[in-house]
């Protein structure tokens, strides 16, 4: 059912829906920064990395950020990618994760408009109401609270932004290159990557 069909005075206000598109706009940000992040860690061009970020869900991008964080920690021994923005990297991964909650609740929920500062969402859950995934199921948000949480989203991105430019890049141009002597091992020292 959606819910927001029911009535006139159900469908959200321009305003509730402006600040849910926000909200959604820069969790696609965030999203797509966080790849950005992975592809930085594993020295890889950004263009080629998203030949398997692409199909990666954003839960296993945060994933694998931790796991080359591990790696650049056990293996390069934070010599490429220092110890203090692999802290920073952590943080701010956890920061996405602690807030995916209410990303996913705005995506997947079905909304009304309780009053003109005030929206509820469901999905539906077949959870008793008691019942932990019952709780989970139905949220009620103001508008104030709705513009913090895009103003958290926006400083996010914000922040994720910034740390990428802390991390090596590999531009795709260089790796071009690479000429056939040095695939066949006889590499100009000049022209390594």
């Amino acid at each position: 059912m959606s819910l927001n069909h029911t009535s006139k005075f159900a469908e959200l206000t321009n305003e509730q829906f402006q600040l849910i598109g926000k909200i959604v706009v820069e969790w696609a940000n965030i999203e797509f920064l966080q790849k950005q992040i992975l592809s930085r860690l594993l020295f890889s061009p950004e263009f080629i990395s998203r030949t398997y970020t692409d199909r990666m869900s954003a839960v296993k991008v945060q994933e694998s950020i931790k796991e080359s964080i591990a790696l650049h920690r056990n293996r390069y021994r934070a010599n490429i990618v220092n110890e203090e923005i692999l802290h920073e990297i952590e943080r701010v991964n956890e920061e996405v994760h602690n807030a995916r909650a209410h990303r996913n609740k705005f995506a997947h929920f079905c909304w009304f408009r309780s009053t003109d500062e005030e929206i509820c969402g469901t999905n539906f859950s077949a959870g008793l109401p008691e019942s932990k995934k019952g709780k989970k199921s139905f949220i009620t948000i103001n508008n104030t609270e709705l513009n913090r949480l895009y103003k958290e989203s926006y400083n996010l991105v914000d922040k994720i932004n910034k740390l990428i430019d802390k991390l090596p890049e590999i531009e795709e141009e260089t790796l071009t290159r690479i000429t056939l002597t040095e695939q066949l091992g006889k590499a100009d020292p000049k022209s390594r990557v």
